[in-house]
């Protein structure tokens, strides 16, 4: 089973860039301020020191020392329909939880420094284990944590620059199951097909789990054109994370029973007894070490913000994520039984627009709503369970009060609607229809003194 092991692990290693909702695996809701305005925040960041991840040069804005936690719980939903069966598969009820915290400090008039933790790519998906994708993958998750050291400095009263140095550990699991009918049976130029084993047998389940850490950079600028209008952007530089990881295998029952006077055993055998082998230590289906490299893409973001009245701001940014790096994914396996192998991914750039409006009622309470719309980063022939993303329009608002002197409370709620787009499951060809969705819910305390 030496060709069954390489193409198991190949698919392990293919289901790591998995998310539900975002620009290839990238995500945005770093900040509970910024997520009930679209985002929008390259040109004028929301005073909670998410200026760390969104625009570094937005720190010298704050004064005094800021705190910040927050999180946003992401809800997917949707489902895959199948071509010819019109059967349709739901996702299970699921939810994923991104973290972000900051802390800022203005150390003189011009200098000001902070630190946060975010997690600018990750989520991942959840399938039924009966669904016929799951030989692709049923659960796929990518966490890449972000520790964000930043110092900014006003240049001159109108411009104002910044830089992060951000240190990144990211953690990979895949959970896939495995069809034996498709395995070439060892020593025969034939597959458990050809013995009557049946389409869709599962007779084996696979998890990889593997870690990788690196270092990227952040940088920002803001200009202030006049007392209504700023302009400003930032960059944050690709990283190649080298992963490293082990692949487990775990038998699964299948009770069948080869027939008699088959051309392996002659007689009848149970093929569980038959593969059972396989999964012994030194087997093709034992545990062992993995390696692989994927790059987390460079990205881009240009904005503006426009205070058309004192209590009204509007604001708008165009993003850029260049995952044209990504074309394949090269392997490494320790396991002697196995060869490495070359995926090819072929991830396009993709692009983002953003608008945000914003209602200072007061001195403590602020409303947002936001729009933005997404390209997709997947081309048609990589829309799989492992990441069925596509073109998608979001909607977002947002509400902030002031609850006592230096305290504050953001929260923020996201609609999004991908467009249905037609992929496969555990073909080579598209066999089906994505419909996706989700909603996102945000909460956040910051703290000033």
């Amino acid at each position: 089973m030496q060709r069954f092991t390489r193409s198991v692990l190949l698919l392990l290693f293919a289901g790591i860039p998995a998310a539900l909702h975002a620009q290839g695996f990238a995500v945005n809701e770093l900040g509970i301020c910024a997520m009930g305005r679209g985002g929008v925040s390259a040109a004028s960041p929301c005073a909670d020191g998410s200026a760390i991840w969104f625009n570094p040069a937005g720190l010298v804005g704050l004064s005094g020392t800021h705190i910040m936690v927050g999180g946003t719980l992401i809800r997917p939903f949707g489902g895959f329909t199948e071509d010819i069966s019109a059967t349709k598969t739901d996702l299970p009820s699921q939810s994923y939880l991104v973290p972000s915290a900051y802390v800022t400090h203005r150390l003189s008039p011009k200098v000001s420094a902070g630190i946060g933790v975010f997690a600018p790519y990750g989520l991942g998906t959840q399938w039924p284990t009966s669904f016929i994708g799951r030989f692709d993958g049923y659960h796929t998750s990518i966490k890449s944590i972000y520790i964000q050291p930043t110092i900014a400095y006003q240049v001159t009263p109108r411009l104002a620059l910044g830089l992060g140095v951000a240190y990144i550990h990211s953690n990979i699991e895949l959970h896939q199951r495995v069809d034996l009918s498709q395995q070439t049976v060892t020593g025969f130029p034939f597959t458990f097909a050809a013995l009557g084993i049946p389409t869709y047998t599962d007779f084996a389940d696979a998890t990889l789990k593997a870690t990788g850490t690196g270092i990227a950079f952040n940088g920002g600028i803001t200009f202030k054109v006049n007392d209504q209008l700023t302009v400003g952007g930032h960059f944050i530089t690709r990283k190649t994370i080298n992963y490293t990881g082990t692949a487990m295998f775990t038998q699964v029952l299948t009770g069948l029973v080869l027939p008699p006077k088959n051309p392996i055993t002659g007689s009848t055998l149970p093929v569980d007894v038959l593969v059972g082998p396989e999964f012994v230590p030194g087997g093709p289906l034992s545990t062992g070490a993995a390696s692989t490299d994927i790059t987390m893409p460079d990205q881009g973001t240009i904005g503006l913000a426009y205070k058309f009245r004192p209590e009204w701001t509007f604001m708008a940014e165009y993003q850029q994520i260049v995952w044209g790096w990504f074309q394949q994914l090269a392997i490494h396996f320790a396991n002697p039984l196995t060869g490495d192998r070359t995926q090819y991914e072929g991830y396009r750039d993709s692009h983002a627009i953003r608008t945000g409006l914003e209602y200072t009622r007061n001195a403590r309470s602020t409303f947002r709503l936001g729009y933005l719309y997404h390209t997709a980063a997947a081309p048609v022939q990589t829309v799989t369970p492992l990441l069925p993303e596509g073109e998608r329009n979001e909607f977002t608002m947002g509400y902030g009060a002031a609850l006592s002197n230096g305290l504050h409370l953001d929260v923020a709620y996201q609609f999004i609607k991908q467009n249905d787009r037609r992929g496969r499951a555990y073909t080579t060809f598209n066999n089906g229809l994505y419909q996706f969705g989700a909603n996102l819910f945000g909460a956040g305390l910051s703290y000033t003194f």
